[in-house]
């Protein structure tokens, strides 16, 4: 075997069996290791790592964020009935289209702003924040976000 081989295969044992992952430590690797000063460095320098790693202090992760995100919800608002918000739009689009009828406007582009104007006003009406997530507290809970 390759000597290059021999302490790849070595230190992999020892890797695994310092992690726990196996005993793959055999007599032939510990008498590797007493003739090989390369794979003692290695070992040295693995074991020190890994007293260095252990030593080390990590803050507490903040495991409940719910309080946060609950904080951050707006409450649902409770605006006035689609049908209350359509009636005055309807009139107005309605009231357009007969005023239409019995007078002949010189301006025809105006025409169809007025009907355009009412759908842009339902729109905004209807959709509000057409970006925003509707969604309420006792609904993220439900699904344990």
């Amino acid at each position: 075997m390759n000597t290059n081989t021999l302490c790849e295969t070595v230190r992999i044992a020892f890797m695994a069996s310092s992690d726990g992952e196996s005993d793959a430590r055999s007599a032939a690797h510990e008498q590797h290791l007493l003739n090989c000063s390369s794979c003692r460095r290695w070992l040295n320098d693995v074991q020190s790592m890994t007293g260095q790693l252990q030593a080390l202090s990590y803050p507490n992760a903040q495991v409940d964020l719910w309080a946060a995100v609950e904080g951050r919800i707006r409450p649902l608002k409770q605006g006035p009935s689609l049908p209350r918000l359509l009636w005055p739009i309807g009139a107005i689009v309605l009231a357009w289209r007969a005023l239409q009828l019995f007078m002949d406007l010189p301006i025809p582009l105006l025409h169809p702003l007025v009907p355009l104007a009412a759908l842009v006003v339902t729109l905004w009406l209807v959709a509000q924040d057409p970006l925003a997530i509707e969604t309420s507290a006792p609904e993220l809970q439900k699904r344990g976000v």
